[in-house]
């Protein structure tokens, strides 16, 4: 198998072609005095796993550059950790290298120090709508040196190469793009500040560490938008290559934050949609330096075709690799059915970046990997752990207590295992995340645990069983109280009804159907249903509380929605609740002016949250040691219903 046969990087050689990209991951790692530990752990766990690359968190060079929870770091401070973070991937036979970047006219200044403004080569307009300041050649020198030091501080510390970030929109990017870069100086010139950031950079680590690229070769923008365009992006691509300054090429697609969505694209976009444009620069650059492949690759047959087929000489599995750091690992010990498939969710992983540590949906030991390491040792004495509820969490618990060696029972009152995550079953794209559910039922078959279906536990199961300790996962039972008057002239279906367009337990034709989404949540789930509506002819206004449709979505599929509704035809009504039904019309209020509307509709969807169904706790609390997980202790989502089952079970002595 390709993946698994070393590769040269210039000086630097790979035990294999399996690549972890730059992805922010725990940024607190470059704040000064942070211990770092928690990055550590993480990166650590993927080279423990057989990665053979793992590239840094892009770290800013320069105090012009910085971004909302970034930080700038601090050379002594940021020595020490590069040393220790090194030694822990070296002993693996992991190489990392440090990808540094300059923003440039990205976001706002609101998050500097002294509210500095953005820095760009003109006075560019960045995407929030702030005026840039145009950088006077003194200020673009010390940008470039600032490369050059932090370059430095890297490869002193035992960092195996450097990748310089020319792509997502930043600064080294924007210095090659129209849209950004209006200058008529020598910095006017399309390649000029690349090219000799390139040279400096090489010139201060020398040849005996590694020295890439990360490309843009797909800008997404019209040419009269400023943007360069696919055929021109590799023709870039070899003008760098012919420098000879370079080791390797990476590449990635698009100019600004909105194209994330895209770029790292959820369950709505293609596997290995970018490896034809990968295939293109290989091509461009005469493969004269080996290029990594990117672009929604989560299986390992996926990979081993683009390297077969000639498309690329590594490949990113990123996200691939937040869900099983163990795929190496796994393909070696020919194991490789039992990796555990990114799902394409987004949810938990760059649906986070920049507010909030990563996790993954399905694989909660992401971000704890230290505490999982003190948690998961030998347990003394085996317990019979009964789990109640096979949905998310339920069957989280059961696979790690049975990992961890206790018996488990499993029981489940429905005909199958998932729980509510079923319902994304006829939701075409999205039915990918029972991925999640599949594996689980593999792996507790793997594991001997073998679930009882179409059982309802009461106390006197739960007495004649004699559990040690039971994990409690009964679920949430849906609810159409919306806490408004009504005189019943139009039905009202909760969520899970209009998931299966039924109407008590009655099939409905919903085409042409008008349907109110009265969406208290702007969840995941709703904005799906919402979505499920449309698709199925329904003509649908969304009334929501909040500022805008999916206010607590991450910005990934957000922007997607907001793509896609108007061509959907949805009508979305922000600031808005249902305030009462009556004589076949939904009665709207805004939320702060008060102001009414009404809308004559077909059904009302009550977009609550359900209840959770809690009842045997009472029940059981006196008799045995009980935890309650998921929607049974705070209904919420399949990411927080994972992690509280994987909690209660890796918590168990």
């Amino acid at each position: 198998m390709k993946l698994l046969t070393p590769i040269k990087l210039g000086p630097i050689e790979l035990q294999n072609r399996l690549v972890s990209t730059a992805h922010a991951a725990y940024v607190d790692f470059w704040r000064p005095g942070s211990d770092g530990q928690r990055y550590m752990a993480y990166q650590e766990r993927r080279a423990k796993g057989g990665t053979g690359l793992i590239t840094l968190t892009a770290q800013h060079v320069h105090e012009s550059s910085l971004y909302i929870l970034h930080h700038l770091y601090d050379k002594d401070d940021l020595s020490r950790k590069f040393l220790e973070l090194s030694s822990r991937l070296h002993r693996h036979g992991t190489k990392v290298i440090s990808q540094l970047f300059h923003v440039g006219v990205v976001g706002k200044s609101d998050c500097r120090p002294d509210l500095q403004p953005l820095w760009g080569l003109s006075g560019t307009i960045s995407a929030e709508g702030e005026a840039a300041h145009a950088m006077t050649e003194e200020e673009i020198e010390a940008v470039i040196q600032g490369f050059v030091d932090t370059a430095v501080v890297a490869v002193e510390n035992g960092i195996d190469g450097i990748e310089l970030h020319c792509a997502h929109g930043y600064l080294l990017q924007q210095s090659f793009s129209p849209f950004a870069n209006k200058r008529t100086d020598r910095w006017g010139e399309p390649l000029f500040l690349v090219k000799t950031v390139a040279q400096r950079v090489r010139a201060a680590i020398g040849r005996d560490k590694a020295l890439g690229i990360r490309l843009c070769i797909e800008d997404f923008l019209k040419p009269e938008h400023g943007g360069v365009g696919h055929e021109k992006l590799i023709e870039i691509g070899a003008d760098l290559v012919a420098t000879g300054l370079l080791d390797y090429m990476n590449h990635s697609e698009g100019a600004t934050g909105a194209d994330y969505s895209r770029t790292i694209g959820s369950f709505r976009y293609p596997l290995g949609e970018f490896l034809p444009l990968t295939r293109a620069l290989r091509a461009s650059i005469n493969a004269a330096v080996p290029v990594i492949g990117v672009g929604k690759i989560p299986t390992v047959d996926l990979a081993e075709q683009a390297l077969q087929q000639g498309d690329c000489d590594l490949v990113g599995m990123t996200r691939a690799q937040i869900s099983d750091p163990d795929i190496i690992a796994k393909v070696k010990s020919k194991q490789t059915h039992r990796i555990r498939l990114c799902t394409g969710s987004n949810q938990g992983c760059i649906d986070r970046v920049g507010l909030f540590p990563i996790t993954c949906i399905h694989n909660p030991e992401v971000g704890e990997e230290d505490r999982f390491e003190a948690l998961d040792v030998p347990i003394q004495s085996p317990k019979h752990v009964l789990v109640i509820g096979g949905g998310p969490a339920g069957m989280k618990a059961a696979e790690v207590a049975a990992r961890r060696g206790h018996k488990v029972t499993l029981v489940e009152a429905s005909d199958r295992l998932g729980g509510r995550l079923n319902y994304v079953e006829t939701f075409g794209q999205a039915s990918s995340l029972l991925g999640s559910i599949a594996w689980l039922e593999q792996e507790l078959g793997y594991l001997g645990v073998t679930p009882m279906t179409h059982t309802t536990v009461d106390v006197e199961f739960v007495k004649k069983l004699r559990p040690d300790f039971v994990v409690l996962a009964t679920g949430s039972t849906d609810t159409t109280d919306m806490g408004v008057p009504t005189d019943g002239t139009v039905p009202v279906l909760s969520v899970l009804d209009a998931a299966q367009n039924q109407y008590g337990g009655v099939r409905l034709d919903m085409k042409s159907a008008r349907v109110l989404m009265a969406d208290m949540r702007a969840t995941y789930e709703t904005a799906l249903i919402t979505e499920h509506l449309a698709e199925s002819g329904c003509s649908v206004t969304v009334a929501t509380p909040y500022l805008h449709f999916g206010a607590n979505l991450g910005f990934t599929h957000l922007l997607d929605y907001q793509r896609v509704l108007p061509t959907w035809g949805i009508d979305v009504k922000p600031l808005h609740v249902l305030a009462s039904i009556s004589e076949g019309k939904a009665h709207l209020a805004h939320v702060f002016a008060g102001i009414m509307t009404s809308l004559e509709v077909d059904f009302v969807v009550a977009g609550v949250h359900p209840k959770p169904n809690d009842q045997l706790y009472h029940q059981l609390r006196e008799m045995v040691p009980i935890k309650v997980v998921g929607d049974a202790y705070a209904p919420r989502s399949a990411l927080e219903a994972f992690r509280e089952g994987d909690r209660a079970a890796r918590t168990l002595l």
